[in-house]
């Protein structure tokens, strides 16, 4: 894998375009989506106002090489615990139920922390019905372990263009949180970003358009994100195959012709996708082939007949500039943020030197 600051930079300054009244809370969970959480914190430290992580732990790590920045913990599972550690740590906390509310109410720490208070608008995942998300709200305003509160809320469709349930999801939250007096606004991820500026409020959550993907598939060519990601290999044989021959496991694919096949050094071990179907593009000197077989642990094998001169050790883009991991993503019939997040440490990541 190779990684682009350059593109990551494009990608967050669409971000600061699209919203440009707002503050930015870069998703940096699961890794990076699979770009290297420290890199990516690294390339936009000073850029944004904060880095969103999903586990105590991804915040931890991510504190020790962003020892100033703002770290906000989303949605978890807290206890006494790990709110002393949010506490020592300097880190935001999601408090997404109520009886979390009551314990950090009452919980002596040694320096208040920032609360997001999460409201339920329609995900149905985390968050509090209104009920309890006004409770908590005056419970923690009036809490000594609490030194500000932001009011937020996720979006459940917003990659679809059709502004309703975006419209309602978001007035739910504003509406409520007016009722309980002025407090900082969160809702939108990328697709909102993109698709509902309605939504961008104080504050915008960035994730996987920072790392190239457009979720809603709207973005004018000019506002067109980069893949930071490219994932690579290499071919390391080349056979022909007659008509009638199999290929890989089971013989899912068959040659209807004389073939030409390229074995490329990639499979579900290094995390692309065992259920890629044939036909599943690559890109090999520069032009589009297609798995032919079923991916194995270490290896899938390519149709290169259309392509001339491949041979060994030539290099094979399986998403990155040349091909987007959404176009490989929709073959799988899954979505990029799956592909990011799924390949795995054997593979080499290369960072570029300097920013």
């Amino acid at each position: 894998m190779e990684f682009d600051a350059a593109a990551l930079q494009h990608n967050l300054a669409q971000v600061r375009a699209l919203a440009p009244q707002s503050a930015i809370l870069a998703m940096l969970k699961a890794d990076g989506y699979g770009h290297g959480a420290d890199w990516v914190a690294e390339v936009l430290a000073g850029r944004v106002q904060g880095f969103g992580a999903a586990r105590i732990e991804e915040a931890i790590a991510l504190r020790r090489s962003q020892a100033d920045a703002r770290i906000l913990l989303l949605g978890t599972l807290l206890d006494a615990e790990i709110l002393h550690i949010c506490s020592t740590q300097r880190f935001d906390v999601v408090i997404h139920r109520l009886e979390d509310a009551e314990l950090l109410a009452a919980l002596p720490l040694p320096a208040p922390v920032r609360v997001w208070l999460k409201l339920n608008i329609g995900m149905n995942r985390l968050g509090m019905h209104p009920v309890d998300f006004s409770a908590a709200h005056r419970l923690l305003n009036l809490a000594p372990s609490v030194a500000s509160i932001t009011h937020m809320g996720h979006f459940s469709d917003a990659d679809n263009l059709n502004e309703n349930t975006t419209r309602e999801q978001c007035k739910l939250l504003t509406t409520t949180s007016a009722s309980l007096g002025e407090a900082p606004l969160s809702a939108a991820n990328s697709a909102a970003i993109i698709a509902h500026p309605q939504s961008h409020l104080d504050w915008v959550r960035p994730g996987i358009m920072l790392y190239g993907d457009d979720p809603t598939g709207s973005l004018p060519d000019a506002q067109k994100l980069q893949a930071v990601m490219q994932f690579k290999s290499r071919v390391i044989a080349v056979k022909e195959v007659v008509t009638g021959d199999g290929v890989g496991y089971n013989r899912r694919w068959r040659a209807n012709q004389p073939c030409r096949i390229a074995t490329v050094a990639a499979g579900y071990a290094d995390g692309y996708p065992r259920h890629a179907p044939d036909g599943t593009p690559v890109v090999v000197r520069g032009q589009r082939a297609r798995l032919a077989g079923r991916v194995s642990m270490d290896l899938l094998t390519i149709d290169v007949s259309d392509i001339d001169g491949v041979s060994t050790g030539d290099e094979v883009e399986l998403w990155g500039n040349q091909l987007s991991a959404n176009e490989v993503a929709e073959h799988c019939e899954t979505i990029s943020y799956e592909l990011f997040t799924r390949v795995t440490r054997r593979v080499a990541r290369c960072y570029p030197k300097g920013l």
